[in-house]
């Protein structure tokens, strides 16, 4: 007979396995670079550091809120600047050396999912786990196989809630930065409140706790794509101003930055005085003209370039050097 506590090697396993399938996933999709992976480590385990540092200085003190709302304020705030914060300012760091683009969002936040879950409490977990079981299993919980197998599926729940917050201020960081828009950030951040709930674990059924969290982090991922779902179709498979869409299709012309192949680009080189020359674009949501400085650092899609609407302010992939007149700005003052 199989010694059940040889059952919860299964909750490492799958998260491992997991979270390394999705950053090989956005490695096929040319998305997840070796920068990223940096970047987003150096984030984390800093913010974790910090974070150890801080609880064991506090415990030394015997300052530790014995109150579990303090408690989780406690924890809950850490996780917010610390984790979040960290990822924001490392997203920032990168984006300024151009070393991630607004694109790779979502293999941003699955390689601090990784790095959290796969890792930290996956790779690095094995070895413990494999000496108390061949210990004994002292420590683990014991009973029937059914038993052993509940508690297994709900430690693997509450890595997927894990995998699921991270993913999703990892994106929400990344567009704040890319934008320079704080909504983004400000709501990334009340994300790291899911810590919040680790006190309450003990005077919960842990079912109905597991659920709680889960219920949690299924909501920021649901915050995040109502947030990007329109202006970064990409991020979730679609393909603007197509039919595709709908169906969730991923987009057959791939993206890039700054190509001086790209067709409806200025030329086959970048030319020098670039910053000053200007094009005529279209929104293809409002259908507005308007006058647009080409970049080679603007996100490319075949002839598309990706551009924010002073009409709508809706961002999009819109067509350049378009042969129509400006209707926006409404009245031309050029013409007075």
């Amino acid at each position: 007979m199989v010694d059940t506590d040889l059952l919860y090697f299964i909750q490492p396993v799958v998260i491992i396995l997991a979270t390394s399938l999705l950053l090989v996933w956005y490695y096929r999709k040319k998305l997840l670079t070796s920068m990223i992976l940096w970047f987003s480590l150096i984030a984390y385990f800093t913010a974790i550091i910090s974070k150890e540092a801080i609880q064991l200085a506090v415990y030394a003190y015997g300052m530790t809120p014995s109150n579990p709302f303090v408690l989780g304020a406690y924890y809950g705030l850490q996780t917010v600047f610390l984790e979040v914060g960290l990822a924001y300012l490392f997203a920032r760091n990168a984006f300024q050396k151009r070393l991630i683009r607004v694109e790779q969002a979502p293999a941003y936040g699955a390689s601090l999912a990784f790095w959290e879950n796969g890792v930290l409490l996956g790779i690095l977990a094995l070895p413990g786990l494999a000496v108390v079981i061949v210990g004994g299993g002292t420590g683990l919980s014991s009973g029937s196989l059914a038993y052993v197998l509940q508690s297994v599926a709900l430690g693997t729940l509450e890595r997927v809630s894990s995998i699921l917050a991270h993913f999703s201020w990892g994106i929400l960081t990344v567009v704040a930065v890319f934008t320079k828009k704080n909504k983004y950030l400000a709501v990334a951040l009340p994300m790291g409140l899911i810590d919040f709930l680790v006190p309450f674990a003990s005077s919960m059924n842990l079912l109905a706790f597991e659920l709680m969290v889960f219920a949690f982090a299924a909501l920021c991922l649901v915050v995040t794509y109502i947030m990007t779902k329109d202006e970064w179709p990409l991020f979730w498979g679609s393909q603007v101003g197509s039919p595709s869409a709908v169906e969730g299709a991923i987009p057959s012309i791939p993206i890039s930055y700054g190509s001086a192949s790209i067709p409806g680009s200025p030329g086959s080189e970048a030319p020098s005085n670039s910053n000053e020359e200007v094009h005529n674009a279209r929104c293809p949501k409002c259908e507005a003209v308007f006058e647009a400085e080409w970049s080679p650092f603007l996100p490319h899609m075949g002839p598309l370039v990706l551009r924010k609407c002073p009409a709508c302010g809706k961002r999009s992939f819109m067509e350049s050097n378009v042969d129509s007149t400006l209707t926006w700005p409404i009245e031309d003052k050029r013409l007075h």
